[in-house]
């Protein structure tokens, strides 16, 4: 008997310590995220048999844009002390209206926009790619999945503001950036931000990870994610059940919600749920067959019909 429970209590033992490494290993990957290898990528169960081709896509327009566009850098400071990077496309035909454009998570400004940066600037409006913290050339040790950046978006908007004091501003962001600027549309921002645009965004961090772990691994959420939850919140300071619904319930500016309604990663039902939720003036378009964060890559026409559209009713 008694060396029945020694085995027991070994047992248990490994049972913990099998659980204490799988949560380090899960927390780490998802706030100190590994950087995605673009020079050689693979279709992804998450973002879709079209990844590879969009990855190299955006990449050709990124060294296109650098090479033969002006630009400038131009930095900031987070609150907390961060140094954080973008680069500013200034219109050459003079113009007061800038889109703020907020990557998603493991990327970075070119990543997500490259291919909008040029059509902005056709649009009549000057375009800011930023780093968000963590990532890029921005400095910052993990990723707050837009619970840390939406404090940082004010930063960015008085850059802007020094450049085009009575100007207009969309805060645009695709993915974790979309929850950025959907979260940072509840602050209270300056009368120079006339719009919210956001493309695949989240409800929220703990819904997407409980989601994404059942569709990768089929386990259920428990006990893992209100583990990562618990962490995040003792390590981090981040509450990870934080909604982006109860954000843009109290939207003071107009929204625009894009989706593709083949994502993997963020279902499309959280776009409409987004939607529903939002207390003011709003609009949503659905792309047929489009991955995670691809509606523009896959639908270009429709995509840009529909942004600009919002962008001339707002500006």
């Amino acid at each position: 008997m008694q060396v029945l429970w020694i085995v027991l209590i070994v047992i248990a033992a490994l049972l913990v310590i099998l659980l204490i490494v799988g949560l380090l290993a899960t927390f780490a990957l998802f706030f100190v995220s590994p950087k995605f290898d673009r020079e050689n990528p693979k279709p992804d169960p998450l973002m879709g048999e079209t990844l590879p081709a969009y990855v190299k896509a955006t990449d050709r327009e990124a060294s296109r844009l650098r090479a033969e566009y002006p630009h400038e850098r131009v930095e900031v400071k987070s609150r907390d002390g961060l140094r954080l990077v973008g680069d500013f496309y200034i219109n050459t035909e003079k113009t007061d209206k800038t889109v703020l454009c907020v990557h998603g998570y493991n990327s970075c400004g070119y990543s997500d926009f490259a291919p909008m940066v040029a059509p902005i600037l056709a649009h009549g409006c000057n375009c800011l790619l930023i780093d968000q913290r963590h990532y890029g050339e921005s400095e910052g040790s993990h990723t707050g999945f837009g619970l840390l950046e939406r404090r940082d978006l004010p930063v960015w908007i008085d850059l802007v503001n020094g450049y085009f004091p009575k100007g207009k501003i969309v805060l645009y962001g695709v993915s974790m950036g979309a929850a950025t600027v959907m979260l940072a549309g509840a602050l209270d921002l300056p009368e120079t931000v006339v719009g919210v645009a956001e493309d695949c965004g989240f409800t929220s961090c703990r819904d997407t990870f409980a989601d994404v772990l059942k569709r990768l691994t089929r386990l259920p959420s428990f006990p893992l994610v209100p583990l990562v939850s618990g962490l995040a919140r003792l390590l981090l300071k981040l509450d990870l059940r934080t909604d982006a619904r109860d954000a843009v319930a109290k939207a003071k500016v107009p929204m625009l919600f894009l989706h593709g309604d083949a994502d993997a990663f963020i279902p499309v039902s959280m776009c409409k749920a987004l939607y529903e939720a939002c207390g003011g003036e709003k609009y949503m378009h659905i792309y047929e067959g489009a991955a995670h964060a691809q509606s523009h890559y896959l639908r270009p026409e429709d995509y840009e019909r529909d942004f600009f559209a919002f962008i001339d009713a707002v500006m």
